[in-house]
């Protein structure tokens, strides 16, 4: 399971690249003639093969179309087998010389159809200008799923706006064949007065001034394995080696292998703390399964190691006869562990980790079965030796000595000291991280020891009490735990399973609120539309003008402006309307921000409320960027933890004081925050920014951050507690059924003891009805030290992967979650011992009461 969450892991991290991400690139830029594919196709050659697709040749200039003094510009570029991966809807693809083929989003602006010449021109600074006229021989469309363009989109045309009736410049993406850039380049300029070249079309032998070329390859999803990481590290080495075999160029190296090696590493770290932790407590859970089934096996032969031990061949062939007899259920377990092993990892990659490959088999899986069935036959031995070791007088006893008083051996007078130790280190923060997830393991055996101990003394005083008071039923039940030897196991594995069945119920669930809150911290709200003008022309109050049209009462939409200093570590401005803030924007469990916002600013300044964590300044009065082109005079009227969509040194504020002399074009993003219940109007407000000058536009979604978060280290380490939580209720059962199927024989006789001696059927239904109930009454104990031990180990548990810088996790545990999940585990294992504590058959009763 280790291993199928690492590959997760590097699955999940090569998707979130992207396509572009993906691509390991050599990139060359010609200046003295075109660089040739192949002198530069080394630096991604074989060392890639197997985790990454095959290599692909690209050449790529910008042009301008005439008329040039519009500003219009286009990237002509040829790429290998381009024309398979395009769609034509008109015309063909381009393959001679001089020939262009365009989207029909282009050919409308450009008001070209197929037939047509469109001129071009390359300016160059030291060398002559380059005019071509390229003859339009298609139309395409480009596939959404391919990702042979590497994310790039081809068919769209951007615009930018200028400001005052300005204009458009728009830019194009164009498709033309690989022998367009053939040719030595133009020549040099001799005099830098003489007139460049603009309308004369330059000789047909001239190729372009500094071509890119560029050879790519993808990252193929799920060939980059966790396995693999080591041989893409190498390939990474060995590409940058070539780099500085190629001489006479420069070249530069693309690739993002690098990064996801870190970050996997780092995840892979954090998996194999959090992992073993929790599923270690419930190995030990299972071995005191292992111990009770072995004790309950060897308590029936008890009788026939006596007879042995008093006959030929003694000691020894009562061993040999204990160990063959168990060793061959310990070898069988080992093939149908294993196998039930990659059943559950088969349905973990199908379900939870959705779809992840299956990574082949695992030698480590095989060392742990190995190590599990090898411990399985040292204890086995260990307990036979034990048992063969007792004297006759002591096997040939159905029941144990009575025992009055509670005493420690020196097992559980260590466990019992770990316990302390452990609870204290975690309550005063002395420990922390990974380990605390083994507190609830520890302190629910150290409960189920003190427990246990305390069963048999504290249970003869409570049954002299009820034989005083007359109390049958009450007196059969308490007496019939009090006196089984085997009742002390059942308390110890039942409290330990609640404990963990609790803890990591709640755990998991406080796991998922903090990332759900720590998602909404980063988003601010549902979405939000990003607009960015690159050419510093574009007003940023245009957004409030996009917002009226769209959504004037502000039911859906909130239009927000975020300024910035000069200086990295200057602050930043968030301005936005305080009462469509408060409604749109996200709380992340803190205070409201805008809420804290007067509607009339002081005299000193305007109003902002900044976070704790990265105030803009530590004074309450400071100077900071505005929607005018100067800074204005800002004073702290309040502070919060934390600012939903914020980030370091920002401070937010009212947008209504800044409108009438809101001027800024630079270091400014326009914004509107949405609260996505309107896919539709969410596509139009994109549409809106982008046609009033805001020509970049990115969306930002909560959902796309809370799947991230759910797909990191930590998520998947604590949701391992699912499985840690099944499994606890599932031994708690088995551990159930091997006690009373132990036990089976010895009530059948007492039952029948009693029935001659007079005593009623429905006294004896009571009493085992009460004895059932004392049976899962540790449980329901263990699941109360599970909630506490949650409630001890939240504020050092790690959340995240990688922590925010401002506290956002919760360290209160939610009770709702982990009392549903012990009702649950309550009720499934009091139907196990309501069964197997079932009246026996009409017929043996009518026998006994004859007899």
């Amino acid at each position: 399971m280790t291993n199928t969450i690492a590959r997760a892991m590097v699955d999940n991290r090569v998707q979130a690249l992207g396509a572009l991400g993906r691509t390991i690139e050599a990139r060359s830029i010609g200046v003295e003639g075109l660089v040739a594919p192949n002198r530069i196709a080394p630096v991604v050659g074989a060392q890639w093969d197997g985790l990454a697709t095959p290599a692909v040749a690209q050449y790529r200039i910008l042009v301008n179309p005439e008329p040039t003094a519009t500003g219009d510009e286009a990237n002509l570029l040829a790429r290998e087998s381009q024309c398979a991966h395009l769609r034509f809807v008109s015309g063909r693809c381009p393959t001679a010389r001089d020939e262009l083929a365009m989207s029909p989003a282009s050919a409308r602006a450009m008001k070209v159809s197929v037939g047509s010449r469109v001129a071009v021109l390359q300016r160059n600074s030291s060398r002559d200008n380059v005019r071509r006229t390229l003859l339009v021989t298609g139309l395409y469309d480009q596939p959404r799923a391919d990702d042979f363009w590497r994310g790039l989109d081809i068919t769209k045309v951007t615009v930018k706006t200028l400001p005052r009736g300005g204009g458009q410049i728009q830019h194009y993406e164009w498709i033309t064949a690989a022998s367009t850039f053939s040719g030595p380049p133009p020549p040099p300029i001799v005099d830098s007065t003489a007139p460049r070249r603009s309308t004369q079309e330059s000789p047909a032998g001239v190729g372009w001034a500094g071509v890119e070329t560029t050879v790519g390859r993808q990252l193929r999803q799920g060939m980059l394995t966790y396995e693999k990481l080591d041989r893409a590290r190498d390939a990474v080495s060995a590409s940058r080696r070539d780099l500085g075999a190629i001489a006479g160029l420069d070249v530069q190296l693309t690739e993002q292998v690098s990064t996801v090696d870190g970050q996997v590493r780092g995840d892979v770290d954090q998996i194999r703390t959090i992992a073993p932790l929790l599923l270690a407590q419930l190995v030990l859970l299972q071995v005191v399964l292992v111990w009770i089934v072995l004790r309950a096996l060897l308590t029936q032969r008890r009788s026939e190691v006596a007879l042995l031990r008093l006959r030929s061949p003694g000691r020894p062939g009562a061993r040999r006869l204990l160990v063959g007899e168990m060793t061959s259920p310990v070898i069988l377990a080992l093939p149908l562990g294993l196998l039930l092993a990659y059943a559950l990892d088969a349905l973990g990659r199908s379900t939870w980790l959705e779809g992840t490959a299956w990574g082949g088999w695992s030698w480590t899986a095989a060392g742990a079965a190995l190590l599990a069935a090898g411990a399985c036959a040292v204890l086995l031995r260990l307990m036979v030796g034990r048992l063969v070791r007792r004297p006759v007088s002591e096997l040939l006893r159905s029941v144990p000595p009575r025992q009055n008083r509670w005493s420690l051996s020196a097992t559980e007078a260590i466990v019992l000291t770990l316990a302390v130790g452990l609870l204290v280190t975690v309550a005063t923060g002395t420990l922390s991280g990974a380990p605390v997830l083994v507190t609830p393991i520890v302190m629910a055996l150290a409960v189920g020891l003190i427990v246990g101990g305390l069963l048999v003394p504290v249970g003869n005083r409570v049954t002299s009490r009820l034989l005083r008071r007359g109390r049958v039923a009450a007196l059969l039940g308490v007496a019939g735990l009090a006196r089984r030897p085997s009742t002390r196991n059942l308390i110890l594995a039942m409290t330990a399973a609640g404990a963990l069945l609790t803890f990591t119920t709640s755990t998991m669930d406080l796991g998922r609120t903090n990332r759900a809150e720590a998602a909404d911290a980063v988003s601010g709200a549902p979405v939000r539309i990003i607009g960015d003008d690159l050419s510093g022309f574009t007003e940023a109050r245009r957004v409030i003008d996009v917002v009226n049209r769209l959504d004037p009462g502000r039911q859906h939409l909130a239009p927000v402006v975020r300024a910035r200093s000069g200086s990295s570590d200057g602050p930043v401005m968030l301005a936005g309307e305080p009462a469509a803030m408060s409604r749109i924007a996200y709380r992340a469990g803190q205070p409201d921000p805008w809420a804290l916002l007067p509607r009339t600013p002081p005299a000193q300044g305007l109003a902002t409320v900044s976070a704790t964590w990265s105030p803009p300044f530590t004074t309450s009065s400071f100077s900071g960027p505005s929607l005018a082109a100067e800074d204005a005079d800002y004073v702290t009227v309040g502070q919060v933890p934390v600012i939903p969509g914020g980030e370091p040194h920002l401070f937010v504020t009212s947008i209504q004081p800044m409108l009438q002399q809101a001027s800024r074009t630079t270091s400014v993003t326009a914004e509107i925050w949405s609260d996505g219940r309107d896919p539709a109007l969410i596509s139009r407000a994109q549409t809106a920014l982008r046609d009033a000058g805001f020509g970049e536009i990115n969306i930002d979604r909560q959902s796309t951050h809370r799947k991230d978060l759910d797909r990191s280290a930590s998520a998947y380490g604590l949701q391992l507690g699912l499985v840690v939580a099944a499994g606890s209720v599932l031994v708690a059962a088995l551990v159930m059924i091997a006690v009373l199927s132990t036990q089976a024989g010895v009530r059948r006789r007492d039952q029948s003891a009693l029935v001659r001696a007079g005593v009623g059927r429905s006294i004896l239904g009571r009493a085992r009805r009460l004895e059932t109930v004392l049976t899962v009454v540790p449980m329901a104990l263990g699941g109360l030290v599970g909630m506490l031990g949650a409630r001890l180990a939240a504020p050092s548990i790690p959340w995240y992967t990688d922590d925010p810088p401002y506290p956002i996790a919760s360290d209160q545990p939610p009770w709702s979650s982990a009392l549903v999940a012990l009702l649950i585990g309550l009720v499934l294992v009091t139907v196990v011992a309501a069964v197997l504590r079932r009246e026996p058959s009409t017929g043996s009763g009518r026998r006994g009461r004859d007899a």
